[in-house]
């Protein structure tokens, strides 16, 4: 799908993978569309609303730690040349901080489709086996929808967050703190990108700093498969931070980039 030069040009966007997309966020909304009529014909008592809300919170959270999961292992593991994931899943993340306002020239389509893609087995699968009255596997597969909704919105948050002069709903959603706000992603672009992964809503990432959760993952890749981590740009700057000289350019050539 997306290939990056070594003189940091922006990965290709081929005509047959946004189709792809196209037909995976028809489908997608289709699906969440279903599940939510299922689901509000399936809630009847104020404890099924309760239960309800503290599934979609949970689908939240989690959809949040996904994010920084994938974030981190777009920044962190393998390299452009990396087969099939290079130009796929790592040259889209690493270019991100070669020209961070990229992702607000992208449309709808291009901004949300691959995870609409991502998304679509698991939410079909939840909406096949999502019960017509509520029950423990009701809320299970409610909960794998309210995941695969967030994850979905994931990147048209991120892309606000980027954004100059994003819609009023979206800034006062950011205010409230109810989606990432620019303030806080910030906290990730700054050299050496190592921490705040989460871009769902940030609201794991004090959580995850806190213990540690990125740096212990990198310790047990790096006992047992060194060669997986590129972690480049994070020893240039503690380097320019002990010799006191200034950060090498994000993205120079030659040089890994990271998200």
């Amino acid at each position: 799908m997306e290939t990056a030069a070594a003189d940091n040009t922006p990965p290709t966007y081929s005509r047959s993978h946004r189709v792809v997309e196209i037909v995976s966020i028809l489908l997608v909304f289709a699906i969440l569309g279903g599940m939510t009529w299922r689901i509000a014909s399936a809630i009847h008592t104020t404890w099924d609303w309760l239960n309800l809300g503290f599934t979609a919170l949970t689908g939240y959270l989690i959809a949040d730690f996904i994010s920084g999961v994938v974030h981190w292992a777009g920044d962190t593991l393998g390299d452009e040349t990396t087969p099939f994931l290079g130009k796929n899943f790592v040259t889209p993340f690493r270019f991100h901080h070669v020209d961070p306002k990229d992702i607000t020239r992208h449309d709808f389509v291009e901004t949300n489709g691959n995870n609409c893609i991502v998304v679509l087995a698991p939410l079909g699968s939840a909406y096949l086996l999502l019960p017509d009255e509520t029950s423990f596997g009701f809320f299970c597969s409610a909960l794998m929808g309210f995941v695969g909704l967030f994850i979905v919105a994931t990147n048209q948050f991120h892309k606000w967050a980027h954004a100059d002069s994003p819609p009023r709903f979206a800034t006062r959603l950011q205010r409230w703190g109810l989606i990432l706000s620019t303030e806080h992603h910030d906290i990730h672009h700054a050299r050496p990108h190592d921490k705040h992964y989460c871009i769902t809503v940030g609201w794991m990432n004090p959580v995850l700093n806190r213990i540690k959760f990125f740096r212990a993952a990198e310790a047990m890749i790096a006992a047992f498969r060194p060669d997986w981590l590129h972690l480049e740009e994070r020893h240039q700057h503690a380097a320019a931070v002990r010799g006191g000289g200034g950060d090498a350019p994000a993205g120079a050539v030659g040089q890994p980039r990271t998200l």
